[in-house]
């Protein structure tokens, strides 16, 4: 009997150790208080994330006007939208040495991504891109040890790049406009 409980309790070291369980970043407009797995909400203009361990499979969210339930049956990363504006990205190819020289086609066709994904279009959890409006939570990975990095911050220049990493970055959908205008003008 021992053994049996010796060995359940490798198995579950080693799932900690690679990513397991359920981890969830939130992103609000305001102030947020966590206590358990309830997040309580004061809503303003600060962009604020945090970070949630859920001790069962949802998330409440107290808001001064309503109270709404979030799933979070699998084991995973996941994000939780609370902010009063859209939110949306993709994993980034950080590592490996990538370097690539991007010409004006492949420029224009990486334009026409973001507007798409800025929009809702095209959007899987296959392909690794994601639009969250306010108030939705999705799941974006299964190792819960990868990097989400939120609007208002840019990815560290700190990666090793000799090691591939796995991040995904999200932008506000004002943050994918200038993006769009900046980027425009690069292909005239």
């Amino acid at each position: 009997m021992k053994r049996i409980l010796s060995i359940a309790a490798l198995i579950s070291l080693l799932a900690s150790c690679t990513g397991g369980g359920k981890k969830v970043l939130v992103m609000t407009s305001g102030k947020a208080e966590i206590n358990g797995s309830t997040i309580t909400l004061q809503p303003g203009t600060t962009h604020t994330e945090m970070t949630l361990i859920p001790d069962g499979d949802s998330i409440t969210v107290v808001t001064p006007s309503e109270t709404k339930g979030f799933s979070v049956k699998e084991n995973g990363y996941y994000l939780l939208n609370l902010k009063k504006d859209t939110i949306a990205g993709a994993y980034q190819l950080v590592g490996t040495n990538n370097e690539q020289k991007i010409s004006q086609e492949i420029l224009r066709a990486r334009i026409d991504s973001l507007y798409q994904l800025m929009l809702g279009v095209n959007v899987s959890e296959k392909s690794r891109n994601y639009n969250l409006p306010p108030f939705t939570i999705a799941k974006i990975t299964q190792n819960t040890d990868a990097q989400i990095i939120g609007p208002y911050v840019k990815l560290p220049a700190s990666f090793d790049p000799s090691v591939k990493h796995e991040v995904y970055k999200f932008y506000t959908t004002k943050e994918i406009m200038e993006i769009l205008v900046k980027s425009s003008k690069m292909t005239q």
